[in-house]
Parts: structure tokens; sequence; C-alpha cells
């Protein structure tokens, strides 16, 4: 667990350096230019599919998947350097709502003993077996945009002079979080024992916490700070000159596990206290949260200070 988190530090880290380098650079070449676009104060909002790209701990997970929605709005400000290059940042209030299932996970813990079930304590390898699982997260954040935006020289696309360019932007946002939900929900747990020795099953010895166990529900909440890549790239319409429209497609990638400060080891569920509060994303190697999805933002800017293109 102590590998897998230095090694998440170090992917974030790299992701900074590769990012601050490209801004180094647009802003030498930037400088440059003698003609200016003109800054821009802009509302802006969106929404798509989020998932978690996920990596069990465990062999036996069987039917993952993670499905659910994200969103965020808010107000930004971007300076330009040159006619090509803007500093972008900004503030906005963002919602995540994910739900993992899984069809079922089980987990083999050898050398158990059990007592009293053939008249002697002997050796065996308990089978857990979790079925109907879902997790559900929902989180609610402040986001505050840092990005660089690419944007190309404007070409007209109708004759009474309306304009476009191409855009993209890259950088990172820094997720405040206020509130992260979770409820989990198993139907059911199965308990089976296997005896090496006398090479038999049990599975009904509910006195031996053995067999079918009724499925446990719980909800908590946590808060903790996570930052974001992200990439947004599209259309920016000029359609006044007073306005501008961008249109565009997003990706958002968490680099950092939402569930990184309570890892657990897996628990074997061997009593009813046990099975209380399960969680498999705290056993999981890796989680990141991810969003792919559509951003519409309405810029206006100083017509006196804007770069006309004819």
């Amino acid at each position: 667990m102590k590998n897998f988190s230095k090694k998440n530090r170090t992917f974030s880290k790299k992701i900074i350096v590769i990012w601050l380098v490209i801004s180094a650079i647009t802003i030498s070449v930037n400088a440059q230019m003698r003609r200016k676009a003109p800054n821009e104060l802009s509302v802006f909002g969106g929404g798509g599919y989020s998932f978690l790209f996920y990596h069990p701990a465990l062999s036996g997970v069987h039917g993952i998947s993670s499905k659910g929605f994200g969103a965020d709005l808010g107000g930004s400000f971007t300076a330009f350097s040159g006619k090509y290059v803007g500093f972008h940042i900004g503030l906005g209030f963002g919602i995540n709502n994910i739900n993992v299932l899984v069809d079922s996970f089980t987990f083999v813990t050898p050398n158990f003993y059990a007592p009293n079930l053939f008249g002697d304590n002997q050796p065996y390898d308990l089978h857990t077996n979790l079925s109907g699982y879902n997790e559900k997260y929902r989180t609610y954040f402040l986001t505050i945009p840092v990005m660089l935006q690419f944007q190309t020289t404007p070409k007209r696309v109708h004759r009474d002079g309306i304009n476009k360019c191409f855009y993209a932007m890259t950088g990172v946002k820094l997720n405040i979080l206020i509130k992260r939900q979770y409820e989990m929900e198993v139907k059911e747990l199965q308990n089976m024992a296997y005896f090496t020795q006398l090479g038999n099953w049990a599975g009904t010895q509910t006195f031996a916490n053995l067999g079918h166990f009724k499925g446990s529900t719980s909800n908590g909440q946590q808060k903790n700070f996570m930052p974001v890549f992200t990439f947004e790239a599209g259309i920016k319409w000029y359609s006044t000159n007073k306005m501008n429209f961008y249109t565009g497609v997003y990706f958002d990638c968490a680099l950092s596990d939402p569930t990184k400060d309570n890892k657990v080891p897996f628990n074997n569920y061997i009593s009813e206290e046990d099975f209380q509060k399960p969680s498999l994303l705290k056993y999981s190697n890796r989680a990141n949260v991810m969003t792919v999805g559509i951003k519409l933002r309405l810029a206006f800017f100083d017509p006196k200070k804007a770069l006309l293109y004819r």
C-alpha cells in the first residue's frame, strides 16, 4: 500500500511538471507577439458521464462496473498574453454521483479452525462470497480551474462576419470537497468452509458463521482535497463585438484516490458484526474518478480592446 501511494504521488508530480514546462514555453512564445487578444470574463457550465477507473485488490471480483454523472458551473477569467495563448482561472461548484456495481467478489482465507464441527478442531479454508454489491458515491465540491488556453487564428464562416476558431485548454482543477456521501448495499453473504484434511465442505453451520446471511447497508460521509487533471477542446464562436461563445468537450481525471486515507485489509466477515460496513473501494489498489462531458462558456470582453480579425 505504501508503494502504491508513492507511485500515485510520483504520477501527480509528473503531470504538474509537464504542465509547467508547457506553460513556460507558450508564455515565452506569446511574449514575442505584438498583437494581443482581449481578456475575457465568462460564465460556464457543463456535465457528462462519470465513472471510476478501478483496480481491485482481490482476484475474485466479477462483473464490476461503474456509472454516473458529473457536472459543474461557475465563473472564470482568461488573461491573454498574445494572440493565441491565455491564462485561465475560475471558481465554480460541482457534483459527482457514481454507482459502483459488482455481481460478486470472493476471498479465500486459509487455515481457519472450526471448533466442534466434526467433534474436533479441524483446519479449513474459509471461502467468503459477497453478491449483489452496490456502492453509491455522491460528492459536492468547490472547483478552482487553473488552465492554459490555446486558440488558432479565427476564420470567417459566414458572409455577415461571424468568425470561429479552434481552442484547447489543459491544466488542473483544485477540487475542495464540501461533502462526500456514500451508501453501500450487499444483498447476500455466504461463508463456506473446505476442510483440507477431510476433503469435505461445510456451509450450513450458522453457529460457526457458515452459510447464507442476509444483506447489509451502511452510509457515511468524508471530506478531503482532490486535484484533477483536465483537458478541454472545441470551437470558439465570435458572436458579437462584446461576447464570444465556447462549445467544447472536456475530460477530467482525478489525480488522487478518494479512498486513499481509508484503506483497510479485507475482512473475512466471520460474524454479523464484521458484516456491518464492508466497502469494496477501501480494499482497492487504486480508484480514480473520471468524467467525459460537454462544456459551454459565455465570454464577455471590452470591445475597445478587442483584436479584430479580418
